[in-house]
């Protein structure tokens, strides 16, 4: 387990992927990372290489620090997890001010983090793991949040083995229809503990983990 920070946005792991004690050029890459993930989609090793040298940061060390501290994963020669977002599809699209394409969150929680931590709006389309059925969130920064369906919630799970948290909680952190799906789907699934809560509750907990994870340290 990593020890300084975590990756997805867990209450109930107790965890934060804010990368505050990272050095201020590494910082400024990971920073790089996000924006460009927001931006295109995903980061190519070889732009990240290229964006190393050009904030003066050692590559190798980087990434091993960026995976020891649960931030940034590589895997098969790409860029896998940048949290909050995905280097491959996951269930949660993310549609960022009105753009085309979707960008692809790591969980739940995450999705819910991208319109504080870029302050623009978002749309959010996911699915109910249990009766699949889909939930559509909305975040304005400046204006509110709306979801459909009205009881929909966000399982925060996490599994009983550890791990990082793309391996122990991202697969587990979902959208349900509603706090019985969410119940039920536990219960089939004993390898799991966490609990419900509703989304306006979750909006937050995105909000806290990602709101500043952008903004440069005085």
């Amino acid at each position: 387990m990593p020890t300084d920070l975590g990756g997805c946005c867990t209450p109930a792991a107790g965890r934060s992927c804010r990368p505050a004690r990272l050095p201020g050029n590494e910082r400024r890459l990971h920073a790089w990372v996000i924006g460009q993930f927001a931006r295109e989609g995903r980061v190519g090793i070889a732009e990240l290489r290229t964006a190393a040298r050009r904030f003066d940061v050692d590559f190798e060390r980087a990434v091993a620090r960026f995976a020891q501290r649960d931030l940034v994963h590589l895997d098969g020669g790409e860029i896998a997890v940048a949290y909050p977002f995905s280097g491959r599809p996951t269930p949660h699209r993310v549609w960022i001010d009105g753009r085309a394409e979707p960008v692809f969150a790591m969980c739940a929680l995450d999705a819910l983090g991208i319109a504080p931590m870029l302050n623009l709006p978002v749309e959010i389309l996911s699915r109910d793991p249990l009766g699949g059925g889909e939930v559509w969130v909305r975040i304005d920064p400046g204006d509110g949040a709306w979801w459909e369906p009205e009881a929909a919630v966000v399982l925060d799970g996490h599994s009983r083995r550890g791990g990082p948290s793309f391996e122990s909680c991202c697969g587990a952190i979902n959208f349900f229809a509603s706090g019985e799906n969410a119940l039920a789907y536990l219960l089939a699934h004993p390898e799991l503990d966490g609990h419900a809560i509703p989304l306006p509750e979750a909006i937050e907990a995105g909000a806290a983990v990602f709101g500043d994870l952008l903004e440069e340290e005085p």
